[in-house]
């Protein structure tokens, strides 16, 4: 990390002579940023690359040959970001995130859904990442103004020029098909090709429990172990599980979760829709697998593992907190 601290300080240096040779004026923030871009360009690159029209620079590392990034549908990237002093801002790798200093196991570095043409992605991506395919990599040097979103009204997500190292992995056309050809997979590689009992829902008894079938509005207490497909962990109430993978809070209390099944056609959110339907196929002492698209789950809100992620759950229900999911 201080070799990155110390680089950056010796380019700054060199940037701040440049800059220091202009008039003092009153000026834009947007005017001061594009003459500070303008003189990273001439100590970093030596003026050899050129801008897009809207001010960015766009570098190709490695040209992808695979599907090219289109207007509409998704990308599944991994990225980094850095500012100007070669300081890591972000990162979806773990090793750059260890490199960097800021690595934690709690946190997901995997891939990530970028939506293209509907407005959640701000200009300078769209902008670029229509200039690549799979299996590109590529330096996007992304001044402040391009940093918003292609609407009007919308407000920027950086204040200064950030630097994204963006890898192009995978481009679909529909993202809610993906899913579900993703779970389909998922299901024949791990459970045998079990049958979904709904589009993008799928569920599997462990254990049949005692009493009637559950229903909507009973309320029940239940231990649970909440993944994404890949295995990584995020949410449990599980002590042990907590700590077996590093996200053990001493602010929360592991005890068995309340709820109060909902009614899938009119729920109010309090637990999502495929936990839900998975106690609806359950019963007291039950445990169970269910699996299921982001339709079931968390769907467009971006969590920190994402958006769009199918979920995998471990569930049990108790009539008190004397059990748990194994």
């Amino acid at each position: 990390m201080n070799r990155f601290l110390r680089a950056g300080t010796v380019l700054f240096a060199s940037i701040a002579v440049l800059i220091s040779c202009s008039k003092e004026i009153t000026e834009s923030s947007d005017s001061v940023e594009k003459r500070l871009l303008d003189a990273y360009i001439k100590v970093v690159y030596n003026n050899s690359i050129q801008p897009t029209t809207s001010g960015m620079y766009i570098i190709t590392q490695t040209a992808g040959n695979g599907v090219p990034v289109k207007k509409t549908g998704g990308v599944f990237v991994r990225y980094s970001t850095m500012d100007l002093k070669n300081n890591y801002l972000s990162t979806t790798y773990d090793n750059v995130a260890k490199l960097a200093g800021g690595y934690a196991d709690s946190t997901y570095y995997g891939p990530v859904l970028f939506e293209m043409g509907n407005y959640t992605l701000i200009r300078g991506l769209e902008e670029a990442l229509i200039k690549l395919s799979v299996g590109s990599k590529a330096r996007i040097i992304m001044p402040s103004w391009m940093s918003d979103y292609n609407y009007q009204g919308s407000t920027r997500i950086h204040s200064s020029t950030t630097i994204y190292d963006v890898e192009i992995l995978r481009v679909v056309d529909s993202v809610a098909l993906f899913e579900i050809d993703t779970l389909e997979a998922f299901s024949r590689k791990h459970f045998g090709g079990l049958d979904s009992l709904s589009k993008g829902f799928y569920f599997k008894s462990l254990d049949p429990g005692i009493g009637d079938t559950l229903k909507s509005g009973d309320n029940i207490s239940y231990w649970y172990v909440g993944r994404l497909l890949d295995g990584f962990v995020i949410e449990t109430n599980i002590e042990d599980t907590a700590r077996k993978y590093k996200l053990y809070s001493s602010a929360k209390s592991y005890v068995a979760a309340s709820a109060t099944i909902q009614d899938l056609t009119n729920s109010d959110g309090s637990i999502i829709n495929g936990k839900s339907k998975a106690f609806l196929n359950m019963k007291h002492g039950g445990k169970a697998i269910t699996f299921f698209s982001s339709e079931w789950g968390f769907g467009a809100t971006q969590k920190s593992f994402g958006k769009y992620q199918p979920l995998i759950y471990q569930l049990e229900v108790v009539t008190d907190n004397s059990d748990d999911v194994d």
